[in-house]
């Protein structure tokens, strides 16, 4: 299922041509090590979590991960890895997803991250929306998500054709944040003022440490006890 088509009067958007990324490329030092979007959530783990939130806005999903893609087999999604870029940071897992992007076709990507399940519904359609209202060309716009706590880059539009730029910083220097990379292009923001209704969490949560996993698998239960969590069909 497509998200709601959105012109930005010189493209239109929806989720066939927007590959979704989901970035699960994190060491999980705080966690003990291994891949923490595996631990258990709900009835499933975070990752199958994630992905249920993002397959209802999208057609085509990757996952970005550098441990063993056997691991995410069952997940059924293409998995890509950083490549050359091993160790650079979520940097190089977008600048593969744009490549892959490039090679479907998508004229953008979105990315998500892996430990983060509870992001909004209608993602995509929002950043679309403020593609749409952005003075900037869409060739050069990078959409971040905001919400009460600050912004979240991991949480962007990007366009695929960003990937020559990004290879070059990549190369160039040993600077791997993502928001200095996009200061060399313009950046507008998606807002999300809104928390979770039920747990009251910020929709951005991430989870890093068995404290902020204890809280998610709380705030979870408390979604699955209202029957507002949504589930994979």
């Amino acid at each position: 299922m497509s998200v709601p088509i959105i012109s930005t009067g010189k493209q239109v958007l929806t989720g066939k041509n927007v590959l979704g990324l989901i970035l699960a490329g994190g060491s999980s030092q705080r966690l003990g090590g291994g891949d923490k979007s595996l631990r258990p959530l709900g009835d499933h783990t975070i990752l199958h979590q994630v992905c249920a939130r993002l397959k209802p806005q999208t057609d085509q999903i990757i996952l970005s991960a550098n441990s063993d893609p056997a691991f995410f087999a069952s997940f059924g999604y293409p998995v890509i890895n950083d490549g050359k870029w091993l160790n650079s940071g979520p940097l190089a897992g977008i600048l593969a997803g744009c490549h892959y992007a490039t090679q479907l076709g998508c004229s953008h990507v979105m990315s998500v991250a892996a430990d983060t399940p509870f992001f909004p519904p209608d993602l995509l359609h929002r950043f679309a929306q403020t593609l749409a209202g952005a003075a900037s060309p869409m060739e050069d716009t990078i959409i971040f998500a905001r919400s009460d706590f600050g912004a979240h880059p991991t949480f962007a539009l990007w366009p695929a054709n960003i990937a020559a730029s990004l290879e070059n910083w990549l190369s160039e220097t040993k600077r791997r944040s993502i928001r200095v990379f996009a200061n060399n292009h313009t950046v507008a923001y998606a807002d999300f003022s809104e928390t979770d209704k039920i747990s009251g969490l910020d929709p951005f949560f991430n989870i890093n440490t068995q404290t902020e996993l204890a809280l998610a698998r709380s705030a979870w239960q408390l979604q699955d006890m209202s029957g507002w969590q949504e589930r994979e069909s």
